[in-house]
């Protein structure tokens, strides 16, 4: 059987000059301590006065000329560094003055760097945990006010003790404050989700596609094609109901924009042409109106019957999955859902990306007869400047029937800058 613990053999021998209540002897030369230390006869001391502008070196001496001389303590031998700091002097101090107090570490006693800075506030009581980084270690109080500030400090050192973050669950956390790099919290994307973040948002599109399919087109109830030729043109909106008499805001790629997305009101009068837009348009994703729309919205581009954006009857939305990613924003393509039935098809649905006139397919899924239920949660970057859409291929719905395939994409965009930070 062992004659020493192998636990308190591993104690580290430490100078004699770090003694205190903690410590007991091992032998004649070699001390160990159980708990913490204080690094030298300067680690405690009461009545500090902290002059304005003037730092206060804790750790020091003077040499034979008198002159103060910086003496760095010893801290390879340990892993946490601990000060309190007393500043309730309710006669002397004046209320809500703000001291600072640096950690200075380096590996030797000449190359010293700040490695953590703390502002302390007058009438409070401070307490702070530090994690060792370097051999040598020194403490610094400054003030920069025009008032002096009187503290009592305590400096201790420890090597058996977990670092831990100083603060409560139910603390506001300041920039000061120190963390562990371990988070328990709620999802960054839940966050977004809910709404939590100012420059972050998830987009969700939808569409689907019936009896209508010919060719290859963008997944739509009518014929929606791709702009393969990255031209920009001006648009009208049209309705098979008189009732759709008002207007509405459409919103997507633009080229007279410096963000590149443009928002655009346009008025409908029912069943003929409506107002033609003011600016132009590669991809309309977006579209708001004032009441649910009674009829089949149709935006044309103008002086065609080429379809652009389409909205089925009592809808008020976009049946296209289909975004564009503006100049100052990036997106994630978090998700991809389709869910229909089909018959005797064996084509596929790709989800395509437009950066101006490069277009590439990044994902595809086969539609082939019977029931389609299919994920995908990419996590795919979407750039800047860029559109992503759904396009149906290789299928033809024309004369059977009685099919319906939805595509719903969910997209995560977050903004790079302000949009007012950019010029023509």
């Amino acid at each position: 059987m062992a004659t020493k613990s192998r636990y308190f053999s591993a104690y580290p021998s430490i100078n004699k000059g770090y003694l205190s209540g903690g410590t007991n002897r091992e032998g004649q030369r070699d001390y160990t301590f159980q708990d913490i230390v204080r690094p030298g006869d300067n680690a405690v001391s009461s009545n500090i006065i902290v002059q304005p502008n003037i730092d206060v070196n804790i750790f020091k001496s003077q040499n034979q000329n008198n002159e103060e001389v910086l003496k760095p303590i010893t801290t390879d031998n340990f892993n946490i560094i601990r000060l309190s700091v007393d500043s309730n002097y309710p006669h002397i101090n004046i209320e809500d003055q703000e001291l600072f107090v640096d950690v200075l570490q380096g590996h030797n006693e000449e190359n010293m760097a700040v490695s953590y800075t703390t502002p302390i506030t007058t009438f409070s009581t401070f307490y702070r945990a530090y994690p060792v980084k370097n051999k040598f270690c020194n403490f610094r109080f400054r003030n920069e006010t025009s008032s002096n500030i009187h503290i009592d400090y305590e400096i201790s050192l420890t090597k058996f003790s977990q670092f831990s973050p100083p603060s409560q669950i139910g603390d506001n956390v300041e920039f000061k404050e120190m963390v562990s790099l371990m988070r328990n919290a709620n999802e960054y994307y839940d966050d977004v989700s809910r709404e939590l973040f100012g420059n972050s948002r998830i987009e969700n599109r939808n569409g689907f596609f019936t009896d209508n399919v010919t060719q290859n087109q963008i997944i739509a109830p009518v014929e929606i094609l791709e702009n393969t030729s990255n031209t920009f043109v001006e648009v009208f909106g049209k309705s098979d109901s008189i009732s759709d008499a008002y207007e509405l805001f459409i919103n997507g790629q633009s080229d007279v924009s410096p963000s590149g997305r443009v928002r655009n009101g346009i008025e409908l009068f029912g069943t003929s042409n409506g107002s033609i837009s003011v600016n132009r348009y590669k991809y309309i994703d977006t579209i708001t109106f004032p009441q649910i729309n009674t009829g089949n919205v149709s935006i044309y581009k103008n002086g065609t019957t080429d379809i652009i954006a389409y909205i089925p009857k009592d809808t008020a939305s976009l049946s296209s999955p289909l975004y564009y990613i503006n100049k100052i924003e990036e997106g994630v393509l978090k998700e991809v859902r389709v869910n229909g039935t089909t018959i005797l098809q064996n084509g596929s649905i790709e989800v395509r990306l437009n950066e101006g006139e490069n277009i590439k397919t990044i994902w595809s899924t086969g539609v082939l007869d019977g029931k389609i239920h299919n994920v995908w949660k990419p996590d795919y970057k979407l750039p800047s400047n860029s559109t992503c859409y759904a396009v149906v291929k290789n299928v033809d719905t024309s004369t059977l029937g009685n099919e319906r395939v939805d595509v719903s994409m969910k997209i995560l965009k977050y903004a790079l800058k302000p949009e007012n930070s950019i010029t023509l």
